[in-house]
């Protein structure tokens, strides 16, 4: 997400805040509120103004199968899912964008 041609396109739709989920007071607490169970780390959820969730990284309805960091094709595909859900001020140029990068990043570093 640091990226600079990644991070100014995250910043107009999101607000990434991140948690030490091992020695964070609460985190834990925080991914329980919206998901049974523990998902392994990196998790992430979308959240609207009113801190209810749009959407988890767990990829599937019964709250598993986390994408963590998206890798796997499959994994890619739900976090696209994700950014098209919640977006109010990315374009589906912007979301393509960033999709384009992750699999570059993939077929850049399985390249080495």
């Amino acid at each position: 997400m640091a990226l600079p041609n990644v991070a100014p396109v995250i910043a107009k739709e999101f607000v990434p805040v991140m948690l030490d989920y091992d020695r964070g007071i609460g985190a834990k607490d925080i991914q329980r509120r919206y998901t049974p169970r523990d998902q392994g780390l990196p998790w992430f959820v979308f959240l609207n103004g009113e801190g209810e969730a749009i959407i988890t990284s767990s990829a599937k309805p019964d709250g598993t199968g986390n994408v963590g960091c998206p890798w796997e094709p499959e994994e890619i595909a739900w976090f696209k899912t994700m950014l098209s859900k919640a977006p109010k001020h990315l374009s589906a140029a912007e979301i393509d964008g960033l999709i384009a990068s992750l699999q570059e990043f993939r077929r850049k570093t399985e390249g080495k």
